[in-house]
């Protein structure tokens, strides 16, 4: 059979365009932004469930001239002409979009229930717009969460804010975030934030919803707990009441003893009666609490990577560590890495970094770099393990258990690259100077330049593999050492 589906596809698009038989009319959006589309009720029907009962005889009105008069003032006029545009061609063309119109275009397939575009467009938009929702990431989350279609939207703004808690927790828009966002933020074992100050912020949510208005006041970004005595007991009945939902998610084991007694006994009333957590922090401690820390094992105080990546990390730095247990779960072991700087935090330069590294002992380096390669940009994460330490004693380190790294973007750890010393080059393993940053073999990872302390380069010398696939020169978005403690 012999098929002719092209020339099927450019007969059907060409009516859209030039067509003198329609009939429907769409009125599209609200003044003074209105446009009115023409177009066929056979193929709208055809190609799309919604106008298969919008289009029905019991629902629509007609003209004169019995044209069916649709109207539509809640989609943009812009928007709605892609999707019609994909009704008659089967193409989806973003490029006269914004980054916004393209939120609403993934309300709009929603609403005009065109399943098959769903993951399409979040995946167009996650790629494209990354840095759009992570600068709106309260208005963006919202929007995933108020449409069950949006599991990969909700996946990726949840992640987002694990990784970074601070602008959500911190934005005007969180006290009015919906609660199955908060749950789902709550669930995650990842969030890198202080427990202390996940219950401060979900306090100061529960009493700005709670059913019953309760005057809260903040200080600092922090809650007056002695105003607390004039709460009634009708006030922590309703905040009982509006976090009950959540109450179950923290992880009050995470939280020190002095935070409990000052932070949360105040709030002792609202707790489930079956946990009697202040029993677990203040006498003792025999209950069973069915919590579990959200601190996993090899946790790292870091903004480039999440616990995943810095378990493998030890593993590498001694492979007794890392493994799994007989439960599958990953073992407590004896590494942990403890944060010294951080390039962002305490400036970037040569003299800092010795400043707060030296004579602290074995180290690992993480550095997120990002370079133009054939004009594409592209970012990783690289780093090495220096066994020793820095003393900027301007010599090389002989070490044959140092090793350098590439993460890439984090995405597959099938593209992680470990490369260690070779043997006969362990004279040359790392170079400690005090006008160089950390630096290992004779350019394999290497930062020289005093006044261009955010550049750096790899090439292949010492180490048994390259990590980059260029010898260019990169920028150092961020660099943080941490402290290895064995």
């Amino acid at each position: 059979m012999t098929s002719f589906l092209s020339k099927l596809f450019t007969d059907v698009s060409n009516l859209l365009k030039n067509s003198d038989d329609y009939n429907v009319l769409l009125e599209i959006g609200q003044p003074p932004n209105i446009k009115v589309f023409r177009a066929h009720s056979i193929i709208l029907k055809a190609r799309c469930l919604y106008f298969k009962s919008a289009l029905s005889n019991d629902w629509c009105k007609k003209d004169e001239n019995r044209n069916i008069i649709f109207k539509k003032p809640n989609i943009l006029p812009n928007v709605f002409e892609v999707i019609l545009n994909y009704v008659y061609t089967g193409t989806l063309v973003f490029s006269n979009l914004t980054t916004s119109e393209i939120i609403h275009l993934l309300e709009t397939i929603d609403e005009l229930a065109f399943e098959e575009l769903f993951s399409h467009v979040q995946e167009h938009l996650i790629s494209h717009s990354s840095e759009f929702i992570k600068q709106n990431i309260s208005t963006v989350t919202d929007i995933a969460f108020k449409h069950e279609a949006f599991k990969i939207l909700q996946t990726y703004c949840i992640d987002l804010i694990t990784k970074e808690p601070q602008p959500f927790f911190s934005s005007p828009a969180f006290l009015s975030t919906n609660e199955s966002i908060l749950i789902a933020i709550l669930s995650s074992d990842d969030v890198r934030i202080e427990e202390i100050i996940l219950w401060n912020d979900i306090i100061q949510w529960g009493l700005h919803n709670s059913s019953t208005p309760i005057e809260m006041i903040i200080k600092d970004d922090e809650i007056e707990y002695e105003t607390i005595d004039e709460y009634t007991s009708i006030d922590f009945t309703s905040l009982k009441t509006t976090l009950s939902p959540l109450l179950s998610l923290i992880r009050f084991s995470d939280i020190s003893t002095e935070d409990y007694e000052t932070k949360v006994k105040p709030f002792q009333s609202i707790l489930p009666s079956n946990l009697l957590l202040w029993r677990y922090h203040f006498e003792d401690k025999t209950i069973k609490i069915n919590l579990t820390s959200r601190k996993p094992p090899y946790s790292i105080n870091s903004t480039l990577i999440n616990h995943k990546q810095s378990t493998i990390i030890a593993n590498w730095i001694d492979s007794n560590e890392g493994n799994l247990n007989v439960n599958g779960k990953i073992q407590f072991g004896k590494i942990r890495f403890n944060l010294l700087y951080r390039g962002s935090k305490h400036q970037f330069s040569f003299k800092k970094f010795h400043k707060m590294c030296d004579n602290q002992g074995p180290s690992l380096v993480l550095i997120k770099s990002k370079s133009n390669i054939d004009g594409c940009c592209k970012e990783e994460i690289i780093g090495g393990y220096n066994p020793v330490g820095w003393k900027s004693a301007n010599q090389y380190i002989i070490r044959d258990d140092s090793f350098i790294f590439n993460l890439g973007d984090l995405s597959s750890e099938s593209n992680y690259i470990l490369s260690r010393i070779q043997p006969n080059l362990k004279y040359y393993a790392i170079y400690d100077g005090e006008n160089f940053g950390p630096s290992f073999g004779k350019g394999d990872m290497e930062f020289s330049c005093i006044s261009r302390p955010r550049e750096g380069f790899c090439r292949w010398r010492c180490y048994d593999k390259p990590i980059r696939d260029t010898e260019a020169r990169f920028w150092i978005e961020e660099i943080e050492v941490f402290k290895v403690i064995q």
